[in-house]
């Protein structure tokens, strides 16, 4: 089990180079919880040749060489897709240190470079992501409540990957919903489609942030106009039947009869709705989501996110896959993905049982694997979400969460800070999660049971993932599935002064490498980062222009798109020329080369001199064999700054120098030095 590609590469390395010690593979990563750790084992244990071609004998058997490292052609296809799926673990590994955005950022390039939902990778995807990013970090702030839903989408992807690993009902349900009796072929179907649903499912939050901008500014100016009984004014959009109508039809009836025929012969003959009214229904509600003519029914009080998040996903996959002709060619799973997304947030939950007169939660038996995950996973991810609304900041939530598997199902335990105990213990988001009893708002008292817990249930059916759940309300709950504890919160580390508010990294590491490889246009750039390099290497491009923070700041510099009273740095050929400032570009440059060396080390590079001039030119001229240098992955710079030739060590200083023109070019940033 693991990367079978790259133990094979090294038996053919011990064949051709007579080298025994090659192609390392790390040792999982360790993270601090629990179900980190499972979500890095799936990745590593269950997804066993994802993405392999063993079509031909020679692929099959790693005698090609039609794999991308550092260039074209220089490794077997399937090793560098083991080398894809080793770069995405270590990716969930660091986002789960830090569960920071730019480390989320790897997390969605690694899934778009390596399923392409749209056509192509990251680049298809990127604007729609980094506009959500931006537009949450800039314009939520003037709500009266909002949290994180960049990061808090790839949280909800790794619980999702935990659960699946560990929990045979819903693993069973998945593979019997897809007929597949091969359990690695299985997981490595989840992961692309279960990524599809999770990773996506708020990417329409900014038409809901515009909406609630409007009744958060109002609210706070006349307190008579009460956001909760819906007596605030309220925004709604136009030209929605422009907007939903793709070159296939109208998305509203798509998706109508698309969640209708998924629930038809499960969910709905549990009431007493016939199909199509229940799909006449829908579509004139999803018609009505963004309009709001229809006050009656309230959805006026919000904007439903998950609307737009399915008809932005089902408008960039029709755009991007233009051989598909009809509604019905959509291939199913994609259409779970997005039925699920369009149901997550209250269609669902409130308007769907609304009009079918039913409190019918929904169940793994009901065929919908991709639905209920992502329903339960967005409820559980509620810690560690960077606060934006106005109210939303003094609030006091969980800052970590774990998960526990057993046999009788999974238990939740979330932590809260101690150094404010008593804050905690006052707070509605720690009052919900005890298991102490409630009282609900009608006045009836639940004993023994955890709001929060009941809350799940009322959407999706916990007994089916946890046996001993009671979900008879009026009784007390056995299960103990949720735990709080308040414990020492740990200070985070690699936070540093340099900010801004852009996560565009993928155009500054595509410029940082087009310089390098010497590309004049952004033309040639592209072509050099996407055509030539794989998964692994443009992840070196992106972490070294992340690192660019920690290296400004250990000689006192930093970077901010803000205009501050601090002296700008134009020049670091102008700044060592300061007294003090003499050994500034040879220390950042040894920070990058520490930072590589870790990167590499981390992906099973090591130290080696073999490849130095192994080749041999027809004249006679000895060359490094970089073919060799990438099947060994061993590596002559895999060593201390110091111990570098000056050639080397003036690619680390070319780069910070590089790095310095980019930052300026293509984010509007400046450099400053601290007083």
């Amino acid at each position: 089990m693991g990367y079978r590609a790259l133990e094979k590469m090294r038996e053919i390395n011990l064949r051709r180079y007579g080298i025994s010690k090659t192609v390392r593979i790390p040792e999982q990563p360790v993270t601090k919880r629990k179900y980190g750790r499972e979500a890095l084992a799936f990745l590593r244990d269950c997804c066993e040749d994802l993405r392999f071609d063993c079509s031909t004998p020679e692929r099959a058997i790693l005698a090609d060489a039609g794999g991308k490292s550092a260039g074209r052609n220089q490794i077997p296809y399937n090793m560098e897709k083991d080398l894809d799926r080793l770069s995405f673990e270590m990716a969930a590994a660091r986002f789960l240190e830090s569960g920071s955005r730019e480390d989320a950022f790897d997390i969605y390039y690694c899934y778009c470079e390596m399923f392409q939902p749209f056509g192509a990778g990251y680049d298809s995807a990127g604007l729609l992501l980094e506009l959500l990013s931006e537009h949450e970090v800039n314009a939520s702030s003037l709500l009266m409540k909002h949290r994180d839903h960049y990061s808090h989408s790839v949280y909800v992807f790794l619980i999702g990957l935990a659960i699946y690993k560990n929990h045979e009902a819903f693993r069973q349900t998945y593979n019997r919903k897809y007929g597949f009796a091969d359990e690695k072929e299985a997981a490595c179907h989840f992961l692309e489609f279960w990524g599809l649903a999770s990773l996506f499912h708020d990417v329409g939050y900014p038409f809901e942030i515009a909406h609630q901008q409007m009744k958060a500014y109002v609210c706070k100016l006349d307190s008579s106009n009460n956001d909760e009984y819906g007596f605030a004014p309220y925004v709604s959009y136009r030209n929605m039947s422009e907007f939903t109508i793709s070159r296939l039809g109208d998305l509203n009836e798509l998706y109508a009869k698309a969640i209708i025929s998924r629930l038809e012969k499960s969910y709905l003959a549990r009431t007493e709705i016939e199909p199509y009214y229940a799909e006449y229904t829908l579509r004139k509600t999803l018609k009505d989501r963004g309009i709001h003519e229809n006050p009656n029914e309230k959805d006026y009080l919000y904007m439903d996110h998950a609307y737009f998040s399915g008809l932005m996903m089902a408008k960039i996959y029709l755009k991007r896959h233009k051989k598909i002709r009809s509604f019905e060619e959509l291939p199913e799973a994609v259409m779970d993905a997005f039925c699920a997304i369009i149901l997550h947030n209250s269609l669902f939950k409130f308007t769907m049982r609304s009009f079918l007169h039913t409190k019918e939660p929904l169940r793994l038996s009901d065929g919908q694997p991709l639905a209920y995950l992502l329903m339960l996973c967005d409820e559980l991810q509620c810690w560690d979400r960077a606060s934006y609304g106005q109210n939303s900041r003094g609030g006091i939530y969980a800052f970590d969460f774990d998960m526990e598997f057993s046999e009788e199902g999974m238990r939740w335990i979330y932590y809260f800070d101690k150094t404010y105990e008593q804050k905690v213990r006052g707070a509605k988001a720690f009052r919900d999660m005890l298991h102490d009893g409630y009282t609900k708002k009608s006045g009836a008292v639940r004993e023994n049971r955890s709001k929060f817990v009941d809350d799940i249930d009322e959407i999706i059916a916990l007994k089916d993932m946890i046996p001993d759940f009671e979900p008879d309300v009026t009784k007390p709950d056995p299960s103990s599935v949720i735990n709080v504890d308040i414990v020492e919160k740990q200070k985070r580390t690699g936070l540093f002064l340099s900010d801004s508010n852009y996560l565009n990294l993928y155009n500054f590491a595509l410029a940082l490498n087009g310089r390098y490889m010497g590309a004049e246009s952004e033309v040639e750039m592209k072509r050099a980062f996407e055509k030539n390099l794989s998964l692994e290497y443009k992840l070196s491009n992106i972490a070294q222009a992340k690192g660019f923070a920690a290296q400004l700041e250990s000689i006192g510099c930093f970077y901010t798109d803000r205009a501050v009273d601090y002296m700008p740095v134009t020049s670091f050929s102008e700044l060592i020329r300061e007294e003090g400032h003499e050994d500034d570009l040879d220390r950042i440059s040894e920070a990058e080369h520490i930072r590589w060396c870790r990167e590499k080390e981390s992906l099973g590079w090591d130290y080696g001199t073999a490849h130095l001039g192994a080749l041999v030119t027809e004249d006679g001229e000895r060359k490094n064999n970089n073919i060799m240098r990438e099947q060994t992955r061993l590596h002559h710079d895999l060593t201390g700054f110091h111990s570098l030739s000056d050639d080397e060590r003036e690619k680390d200083t070319r780069a910070m120098n590089r790095m310095l023109e980019l930052i300026r070019e293509y984010d509007g940033l400046t450099i400053y030095r601290m007083r």
